[in-house]
């Protein structure tokens, strides 16, 4: 708030209360006659309290208002961020509240924009955009690994049982991932029958072990539609230490490690 803004509104109060305190005295002398020798102190007195009176409401008006302002830069400050789900909570009416209300359906907009971004339409879970951000956000430090996983033979999924089927089946691979993780990471759908779990390294699970587990979890074939439909897949881990690493590199990383499983895999079954 400018402070040439604030300093007129206070002139505008004094002008108002003086206005105010004039046309009292003039007023009140026509139905209670005051002593022509009193009349000029009375008009002082009541201009004095008019004035007075307008400084004690911009007073109010300043606090109001400040209270206002601060509250809604602490939102703003939280959306900035990250955190779209914060709201401004002042109660009031008129302006003021009108203005509370436009500025929480514009958060609400934003946070479903921003949700239709980063989410994949099809599973529902993080996209690539929300993967590119995590790698782009400053506040993540320390050790971490990329699990990149690519289902194996996929489009003869598609050409048997058809498009329809093969969503369902992409949308219960999503589900699998994230129940196999539990917390120890985060599963994103980058494209097609492409996902990457983005693990911390925090003393816990190591990324292998987690890839152990994960493939214990596509032992048993996908019920679809009365079909059993058995689903493998191929996963290469990078390895990382954020800030160290562009994303491009760790991504590439991972993924020539996920070719490499899958050829290993494919000369066994042939040999």
């Amino acid at each position: 708030m400018k402070s040439n803004y604030l300093r007129w509104m206070l002139v505008i109060y004094i002008v108002l209360g003086t206005l105010m305190g004039i046309i009292f005295s003039l007023v009140l002398n026509k139905f209670i006659p005051i002593p022509e020798q009193l009349f000029f102190f009375f008009m002082i007195a009541s201009v004095f309290a008019g004035a007075l009176l307008g400084i004690i409401n911009y007073l109010v008006y300043f606090h109001f208002t400040k209270v206002f302002i601060r509250h809604v830069n602490q939102v703003l400050d939280s959306v900035r961020n990250g955190d779209l789900s914060a709201r401004t909570k002042f109660r009031s009416g008129g302006i003021i509240g009108e203005l509370n209300r436009n500025i929480n359906k514009t958060l609400i907009n934003l946070e479903r924009s921003q949700n239709t971004i980063l989410h994949d339409d099809l599973t529902g879970i993080p996209n690539s955009k929300a993967l590119q951000q995590r790698f782009l956000n400053d506040e993540e430090s320390g050790a971490g690994a990329l699990l990149f996983i690519d289902v194996d033979e996929f489009k003869r999924i598609n050409d048997t049982y058809g498009h329809v089927i093969g969503d369902e089946i992409l949308k219960a691979i999503a589900a699998v991932l994230e129940e196999a993780v539990k917390g120890d990471g985060q599963v994103y759908r980058l494209s097609g029958d492409e996902f990457v779990i983005l693990q911390k390294m925090q003393g816990g699970e190591s990324a292998h072990e987690l890839s152990a587990r994960i493939h214990h979890a596509f032992h048993e074939p996908f019920h679809q539609n009365g079909h059993q439909i058995p689903v493998s897949i191929s996963i290469g881990i990078g390895e990382f230490e954020f800030g160290q690493k562009d994303f491009i590199s760790i991504l590439d990383e991972a993924d020539q490690a996920m070719y490499k499983e899958k050829y290993r895999r494919k000369w066994r079954i042939q040999s």
